[in-house]
């Protein structure tokens, strides 16, 4: 069943409401989103990493595919 929710604008200058309403308006209009699926991939990396280090308690190297090669 086809569902539709309205997401209203909600008047605020923080920095995540700016972000989160970049990637609905992107969203709504087909537009390009507002973070780059490489930066995605990379941030996803390091916060990965800082769990898994957390959780071995030393440092860890991170083994990143180049993006190009994706």
């Amino acid at each position: 069943m086809q569902v539709e929710t309205v997401i209203p604008l909600v008047p605020n200058d923080d920095l995540w409401h700016l972000k989160i309403r970049s990637f609905l308006d992107a969203s709504k209009c087909g537009g390009a989103a507002p973070v780059s699926s490489k930066e995605i991939y990379y941030n996803q990396a390091i916060l990965d990493g800082i769990s898994k280090s957390s959780e071995i308690g030393r440092e860890i190297e991170l083994n990143l595919k180049d993006w190009d090669a994706i």
